[in-house]
């Protein structure tokens, strides 16, 4: 019997983002009047008009860098990071001491599997802001990432020192919950996670952030249940279906997972995660003319990946 293998890293949108405005610019009349409804509708979930509104923003003031940075959070947390990354370029361009704004396009590198061009940007970030946790934490992620283990440790360390306790805003607990989890204190990140979802229910970030946790911990029951939770939420949260897929190709709920993936896909046809575990859910169905389709697109969009190579080899 041949063994097909499952891809193991599960992607989550993990950095912290700021929703709120830093910097030189004092903005007013109808372009924060368009970014406060912008806001709002974020905040209901109603991310399409967000998006519209944060564009008629910009159109009215195009150094509305708050407006900028939404939209890049808006397209990073649904796994579009090279679009994010154009928006928070932007971001940046209209404020060059906005600190967030160079956190949050260092952490889209990163999801973009580019951590030299993170540690970059990031490394501008710490020294517009020193004792920003976030940016500092961020840097040593890219600099482990980038093969420079001795700055990596000197910088965790400087985060360890700086703490979380000035995490604040409307996504304080989740924010101190992934610096947590990047400091080792896996049982602090969950406390975290869990004071987010008690504050918040809707809180979809850190349903899946705390599900992806208990995945690695083996515990997949609650796991499914906050996943499952996070994309009834958020419909249109690819990364969402690619952990519930996960979850439920690890429990051998073969027809579910491919559900969960070809939705992962559809939403963010250049998920490789998305294409590389619906592959694996459609073979264990017995179907292996879709799990070759599947595996092909997995691979085109990342060649380098042994295990999609391994699958495909198996499949002949």
């Amino acid at each position: 019997m041949k063994i097909f293998l499952l891809s193991l890293l599960i992607t989550c949108f993990s950095w912290p983002l700021s929703l709120c405005g830093q910097g030189l610019f004092d903005f007013g009349g109808e372009a924060l009047t368009q970014y406060n409804r912008g806001k709002a509708e974020q905040d209901a979930g109603n991310l399409k008009e967000a998006v519209r509104w944060y564009k008629k923003a910009i159109e009215t003031d195009d150094k509305y860098y708050s407006a900028y940075n939404n939209l890049g959070y808006i397209y990073g947390s649904k796994g579009y990071h090279t679009q994010a990354i154009e928006w928070y370029k932007k971001a940046v361009k209209a404020n060059p001491k906005f600190v967030e704004g160079y956190s949050n396009l260092g952490a889209s590198y990163m999801e973009s599997g580019k951590p030299v061009m993170a540690v970059k940007v990031l490394e501008q970030a710490v020294k517009l802001n020193p004792k920003s946790a976030i940016a500092v934490t961020n840097l040593a992620s890219a600099l482990q990432e980038s093969g420079d283990n001795e700055r990596a440790l000197k910088m965790m360390q400087r985060a360890r020192e700086l703490g979380t306790s000035s995490i604040k805003g409307d996504a304080g607990d989740v924010n101190r919950g992934w610096l947590l989890e990047k400091q080792g204190d896996i049982e602090g990140a969950i406390s975290a996670y869990r004071s987010a979802i008690r504050t918040n229910d809707s809180d979809v970030r850190a349903r899946i952030n705390l599900g992806l946790i208990l995945i690695r911990k083996g515990e997949l029951s609650e796991a499914q249940t906050l996943l499952e939770k996070a994309v009834e939420l958020d419909e249109s949260n690819a990364m969402g279906y690619v952990n519930l897929g996960y979850v439920y190709l690890q429990k051998e709920r073969w027809a579910d997972a491919e559900r969960a993936c070809r939705k992962a896909v559809q939403i963010n046809p250049k998920s490789v995660l998305g294409w590389s575990n619906l592959g694996l859910a459609c073979v264990n169905q017995g179907n292996r003319g879709a799990a070759r389709a599947a595996w092909e697109k997995a691979a085109a969009l990342n060649p380098e990946d042994a295990n999609i190579r391994q699958n495909l080899e198996r499949l002949r």
